[in-house]
């Protein structure tokens, strides 16, 4: 995206290195852990450094200093990140791969803000598909003259499309793949009747129907629809344990993204985990909107065991990087 981020690399006592950047979202839920300028992010790790050289840790041991350092989240998990990365274990190999949320059209704060919902994916099995779909999809909307204009997340935002020429489409183009829809908490109080959409469009999931406050909303909306379709937390939950147990209370979500930024630490971000898997969650392993090439996102959810990732359009060295992580690490 153009915009400054941070790097950090480690080096272990037995000489393993690694390296680990870290993105910022475009649209930051307000729960969760805050960011600072990358350049003060940079004096804090300075800072930090002297806290950990030389010293012997686990990574827990080194989160929990981590969260009670008071620098950024971007700070902490640059850390975090690169000291996991260090840690993993070469030629490992995976019994479970994730299906793949791919990013056909996007809107709100990543496009064209005429296109209120945030994210339309296309629900895929394989890399292979992922690429060839997407491929087709791009050719279709050449050929149909669409203007390709690009969103923030490697897909296409064009003008003159609104919601439902976006679903059209898709449903034109993609008759028997199911579709995932991030709507960001977009819609106002009587634009959609969620029946209706799901009626019209095969729909399997769809993420943050409300907004991050509007808790009986969220209820009334899990029991009509809870057993039909996928109803996935982001700004309700960030990846926190304790925003997760509140979804819980009564049950709105079956299942949680998963985004290591939102929380600031692996360890952290693992707990966000095992509170999700505790009570039969679905786990969506997300990048970000203002991204690196960095992959090891990719790494993360296969090492979790994913149900699903989002790494956005199959375009762009970005998001291109963690379809190709996945290549390398075994999925077909």
């Amino acid at each position: 995206m153009g915009n400054e981020t941070v790097e950090v690399e480690v080096k272990g006592e037995n000489g393993e290195r690694a390296a680990a950047s870290v993105p910022a979202g475009i649209s930051a839920g307000k729960y969760e852990v805050a960011n600072v300028p990358a350049t003060k992010a940079v004096s804090q790790i300075e800072n930090f450094k002297k806290e950990i050289v030389g010293r012997e840790m686990n990574q827990v041991g080194l989160d929990d200093l981590l969260v009670g350092s008071g620098m950024g989240g971007n700070a902490t998990l640059a850390i975090s990140a690169a000291v996991w990365k260090a840690g993993l274990k070469v030629g490992r190999k995976y019994n479970k791969y994730p299906k793949l949320l791919v990013l056909m059209f996007e809107g709100g704060k990543h496009g064209n803000a005429d296109i209120t919902v945030q994210e339309f994916k296309v629900i895929e099995d394989s890399v292979t598909d992922a690429v060839g779909d997407f491929r087709r999809f791009k050719d279709y909307l050449q050929d149909a003259g669409v203007k390709i204009v690009g969103g923030a997340e490697g897909a296409f935002s064009p003008t003159g499309f609104d919601n439902w020429k976006a679903l059209d489409m898709l449903r034109r183009v993609f008759p028997d793949k199911n579709i995932a829809l991030d709507v960001a908490g977009s819609f106002v109080e009587g634009e959609v009747d969620y029946g209706e959409l799901l009626r019209r469009y095969k729909i399997a999931s769809i993420e943050d129907p409300y907004s991050d406050e509007e808790w009986d909303k969220w209820a009334d909306f899990y029991a009509k629809f809870g057993k039909k379709i996928m109803i996935i937390g982001d700004d309700l939950t960030v990846t926190n344990p304790e925003r997760i147990k509140m979804a819980m209370s009564p049950k709105v979500v079956n299942a949680v993204i998963i985004k290591p930024n939102q929380n600031g630490t692996i360890s952290g971000t693992l707990e966000a985990v095992k509170v999700a898997k505790k009570n039969d969650l679905k786990l969506v392993v997300s990048h970000r909107a203002e991204e690196t090439s960095d992959d090891w996102i990719a790494d993360f959810a296969l090492e979790i065991e994913a149900d699903f990732v989002k790494f956005g359009g199959v375009e762009r060295g970005e998001r291109v990087a963690k379809y190709n992580r996945l290549r390398a690490l075994g999925m077909k």
